[in-house]
């Protein structure tokens, strides 16, 4: 097959995982394209051609599908930016983009979950929506893949949910042993069920790269940057029980002996040069004041 002539549309292509999803296929060979309410030119400048859609909306989808040509789709939803904090309105949402690719004739359509989503318990109200889409998507006939992330690597720089990456410090809401994937290996991990559909069809692929603790995510930081890094909490325990009760019970699952089922060995299997903790801190390259993380000497 020749990739090269492969058109993809990547929905939410400005979100967290979305730029870093288009930057893997654009590197596998793919012809990216990712929709955009406004601001075309932060596309373009990563070599994304933009189309102007909004991701959430049916007919937007078929009307960029159409002008893209496209026969391949990367979903994702967002519970807490689309979708208002609303599961009902996110399932909705994800129908509608199912719905659209099935009129179109998309012959390839990978939806991002979450790993283990069927398992969280009912407090995690933002992880409802996944497993019903899920069943949607594959009762709706479309040929379909899908991946299930665990934790990001991103969420250790958010400044949008106030935990910015600064020199010498790293936060998170758990300090205990946790699995973690980049968004940029959720990219190259659709790459492979694209470039492979008589192996990935109608078949799920846990993303997991990495397992360990806050301390040895402080580790791999002050390897790749060559100064001591100090290991923070972003809250007490007790304080994200009380204020953040949904992300604190899937902590809960996340902190268990266990937690997802799947594991980093596992998806090494299928993309073998996944990334650990240290090798995504290199590749961010930079703290959130734009910094570089590692320094020339």
């Amino acid at each position: 097959m020749n990739t090269t002539t492969e058109k993809i549309l990547v929905l939410n292509a400005t979100g967290k995982a979305g730029g870093n999803v288009c930057r893997a296929l654009i590197e596998s060979g793919f012809d990216v394209y990712g929709t955009t309410r406004a601001n075309k030119k932060s596309l373009v400048d990563k070599g994304i051609k933009p189309v102007l859609c909004n991701y959430t909306v049916r007919s937007d989808i078929e009307k960029a599908l159409q002008q893209t040509g496209a026969k391949k789709v990367f979903a994702m939803t967002d519970y807490f930016g689309a979708a208002k904090s609303n599961a009902d309105e996110e399932i909705r949402q994800g129908q509608n983009a199912i719905n659209a690719a099935k009129a179109a004739g998309v012959d390839h359509y990978i939806f991002m979950s979450v790993a283990d989503a069927e398992f969280f318990n009912e407090h995690v109200k933002h992880l409802k929506a996944k497993p019903i889409l899920e069943q949607y998507l594959h009762d709706s006939g479309i040929p379909y893949s899908i991946l299930r992330p665990c934790a990001f690597f991103e969420n250790f720089d958010d400044p949008s949910n106030w935990n910015p990456l600064k020199k010498g410090v790293v936060k998170f809401l758990t300090d205990k042993n946790c699995k973690y994937c980049a968004t940029y290996d959720i990219g190259r991990a659709a790459s492979i069920c694209f470039k492979n559909p008589s192996d990935w069809l109608g078949n799920t692929l846990d993303v997991i790269g990495w397992q360990g603790n806050l301390s040895q995510v402080a580790e791999a930081l002050s390897k790749v940057s060559g100064i001591p890094v100090k290991a923070k909490l972003v809250m007490p325990k007790f304080l994200r029980s009380l204020f953040l009760k949904d992300l604190h019970h899937m902590f809960l699952y996340y902190e268990v002996e266990k937690g997802p089922r799947g594991t980093p060995e596992d998806f090494k299997k299928i993309l073998p040069d996944a990334l650990s903790a240290e090798d995504w801190f290199r590749f961010h390259g930079q703290y959130s004041n734009g910094e570089k993380i590692i320094v020339e000497r």
